[in-house]
């Protein structure tokens, strides 16, 4: 199973009726659904960037049980989204990988191995010791896509293969 993530109808969509949806549906199609990761890997994501990032902890709780739901976010949330996630790829760029093997040893919501596994594809893509931030790099970027598409169309963000 995946996590995807789409731009969604105007706020309150949640409360539309049928004609409300063939209305809109008919001149605003679906915008194509993003991949962003597998449902264990957000998981773990939203996990590891609450444990290595104080600043985005603060910033994400307000927005973690939907986040942790896979249920939409307003537009102002979308908002608020995108700037913690870019106060927590700020902050993960200065704390080295290896800091996710330290903390994977003494919790275990995600195995060593599996910590492991990710920091090294990192490494091989970038050639180099990676940082937190690397390591989740394509998470944060397929989610700052569609946050990006949300903020220029001012709607807010879906959950769901659409």
């Amino acid at each position: 199973m995946s996590v995807y993530l789409s731009v969604a109808p105007p706020d309150g969509f949640l409360r539309w009726t049928d004609a409300d949806w063939d209305r809109w549906l008919r001149d605003h199609p679906w915008e194509t659904a993003e991949r962003v990761c597998s449902r264990g890997d957000w998981a773990i994501f939203l996990y590891q960037l609450r444990q290595h990032s104080d600043r985005g902890r603060k910033l994400i709780e307000p927005l973690l049980d939907q986040l942790v739901n896979e249920r939409p976010l307003s537009t102002q949330e979308a908002q608020d989204l995108k700037a913690a996630l870019g106060a927590v790829r700020e902050e993960l760029e200065k704390k080295p990988a290896s800091a996710l093997a330290e903390t994977a040893k003494t919790t275990p919501f995600a195995s060593a191995a599996d910590v492991d596994s990710m920091i090294a594809g990192a490494r091989s893509r970038l050639g180099r010791e990676p940082t937190i931030a690397d390591v989740w790099a394509p998470v944060l970027d397929q989610v700052d896509k569609v946050l990006d598409n949300a903020a220029k169309e001012r709607r807010g963000v879906y959950f769901g293969n659409v």
